[in-house]
């Protein structure tokens, strides 16, 4: 995966740079939850890069941003324009980096792979089956991510059960094949 580094950028951005929380919806895996807000200066690009894992990572862009995933071998897609309540869901089993071209305005969340098994066991006739996807818009998920704003933001407790409820209902959203747009 490219880094910072390579890029001639400054050190890269990670996920615990910015506020979480974490709560286990279910039975026994934990969902975590971020609130992404980074501004840049003029004079250069950040990237911001997932290391390797068992698990889909979801953005929820609360703000319009551009950036461009970059590839592993160190080249880049074509930079793309991601509007207000548009989701990336990426599978993390290789990592991810995108480079920034812009501010972001977030909430990002880690879906572990084994949540999803403990899902399939909870709502045997859901239709489970998580289909990565960049830049689809989903109001669903962005009202849920706007209803999770206030948690991570410290403003309401984030042991609350209704933070329990919302992290189901945005894994729910996001790997069913049947979702809910209203």
């Amino acid at each position: 995966m490219a880094t910072g580094k390579d890029l001639g950028t400054a050190a890269p951005l990670r996920l615990e740079h910015f506020p979480s929380l974490r709560n286990v919806p279910f039975r026994d895996q934990a969902i975590s939850a971020w609130r992404v807000m980074h501004q840049m200066s003029s004079s250069r690009q950040d990237v911001f890069e997932l290391d390797p894992q068992p698990a889909y990572f979801a953005m929820i862009y609360m703000q319009q941003v551009k950036h461009c995933d970059l590839l592993a071998d160190g080249s880049a897609r074509p930079a793309r324009i991601y509007e207000r309540g548009n989701v990336c869901f990426v599978d993390l089993s290789e990592g991810a980096a995108i480079r920034l071209m812009g501010a972001i305005d977030g909430i990002a969340l880690v879906i572990p792979f084994a949540l999803i098994g403990e899902m399939s066991d909870r709502f045997p006739t859901l239709p489970i089956r998580p289909r990565p996807r960049r830049n689809s818009p989903d109001p669903v998920l962005h009202k849920l991510g706007l209803a999770l704003l206030p948690f991570l933001a410290g403003d309401l407790e984030s042991s609350s059960p209704a933070v329990r409820h919302i992290l189901a209902a945005l894994a729910v959203q996001l790997v069913c094949e049947q979702r809910t747009f209203h």
